[in-house]
């Protein structure tokens, strides 16, 4: 009897245990049924995968697009997605990876593409993503904007240091600490180069100190824009220090990531509380790279402005959706430079048209996929597609042109 009882107990184990397993998948018909073309020619997004996204976005109150940086075409996509993203679904703003300065002149010219060139030629350094392409986008981006209510929002740190400097001297408290800037922008226009892009911020040493020691000379008074510049050039200083010591080997590389991550979120949300009024919640679209697209944590290990951005949605009721844009042709000739775990996504090699793979659809099986990559793949695929909400791929793209500023090639 003892017998037939336990031999009725594993029965029902491996009955259940059966019953559990899921059944087996077909990957190839599973991403084909999810994978949507589109197409962004003359500036309209349109097709089954246009459509498709805007579904997902009627609840949204921000939009992540994670891009490759100096791709001709994803500023163009961008643009064509930001065009669509006001006229159907009330966004009305962009935030940027770009110097906040630069982009508060940049929203002061109200869309004329001249003046922005103009101002990323006097200040090489100024708008960090400033190929042809990227212009453009920034002009479309900024024609709306108002005083008092600027369309594009900057959330890098200090890119170019010669505008700060040159705003501040008539800002100094005596002239002995006007000198002193005096000295710096001096140094600055020699150093800043488009070709040495870090040479004062990044790669001196002494650079941090000397800032730091100028802050202190200010004694600013805290809100002023002295204050925000003097904070802004500082907090630039430190955040490229723990690079440079990084790469010296020190431990601090993390540091690099974390808290520039964080001066996005903070940077973000001055923006946002000078436009958020009772229930009018404001949407904005991002356009940052990639790596700051993931939700969760980035391959640099931080804790991302995506995710912020995600978080935040949700305690405000709503949603936010992420999209990786993967360009092909340029700097990225096929999928798999994003990873080589990619090829599970796209078995079949690089889409011939432009498409929206629906990620959202593959998140439950994401297992079945991570088995399909060697096994040091597996938990940098499973990120990727829990990181993001579509993957978005743009076939025969280049490289960027920098004809309107005469820049080098990155």
């Amino acid at each position: 009897m003892r017998t037939l009882l336990l031999a009725l107990a594993a029965l029902t184990l491996v009955t259940t245990a059966v019953a559990q397993t899921p059944p087996p998948v077909d990957t190839k018909a599973l991403l084909a049924a999810n994978t949507r073309p589109f197409t962004y020619a003359d500036g309209k997004l349109a097709g089954p995968g246009a459509d498709f996204l805007f579904r997902q976005l009627e609840d949204s109150q921000f939009l992540f697009l994670g891009e490759s940086h100096h791709d001709h075409e994803v500023p163009v996509f961008a643009g064509a997605l930001y065009a669509r993203l006001r006229g159907d679904i009330g966004y009305r703003y962009l935030a940027v990876e770009q110097d906040p300065v630069a982009i508060e002149a940049v929203n002061s010219y109200r869309g004329d593409l001249d003046k922005i060139v103009a101002l990323a030629k006097r200040y090489p350094t100024h708008i960090g993503f400033s190929s042809d392409q990227d212009l453009a986008f920034l002009a479309q981006a900024s024609k709306s904007a108002r005083p008092g209510d600027p369309t594009v929002w900057g959330l890098e740190q200090a890119q170019g240091v010669a505008p700060y400097l040159e705003e501040l001297l008539p800002l100094a408290p005596d002239a002995a600490t006007r000198a002193t800037a005096q000295a710096l922008l001096e140094e600055v226009r020699i150093k800043e180069t488009r070709a040495h892009q870090g040479a004062f911020i990044h790669d001196d040493a002494t650079t941090l100190p000397r800032l730091t020691a100028l802050q202190a000379a200010y004694g600013a008074k805290p809100g002023s824009r002295a204050d925000v510049l003097l904070t802004g050039l500082v907090t630039t200083a430190r955040i490229y220090s723990y690079n440079r010591r990084a790469n010296a080997g020190e431990r601090v590389g993390l540091y690099n990531n974390t808290e520039r991550e964080a001066l996005f979120k903070t940077t973000f949300m001055g923006h946002y509380r000078q436009v958020a009024r009772g229930k009018d919640l404001p949407k904005v679209m991002f356009k940052f790279g990639s790596w700051h697209g993931y939700r969760g944590r980035s391959p640099g290990g931080a804790f991302t402005i995506a995710n912020f951005a995600h978080e935040f949605a949700i305690s405000n009721g709503k949603e936010a959706y992420g999209i990786v844009v993967v360009p092909t042709g340029g700097y990225e000739a096929d999928v798999t430079e994003e990873g080589p775990w990619m090829k599970a996504l796209f078995p079949d090699g690089p889409p011939q048209q432009p498409v929206i793979l629906d990620l959202r659809a593959i998140q439950p099986w994401s297992r079945v996929f991570a088995n399909q990559v060697p096994a040091d793949q597996q938990a940098a695929l499973r990120d990727y597609i829990f990181a993001h909400d579509a993957v978005v791929v743009l076939p025969g793209s280049a490289k960027a042109t920098w004809d309107l500023t005469g820049f080098p090639v990155p």
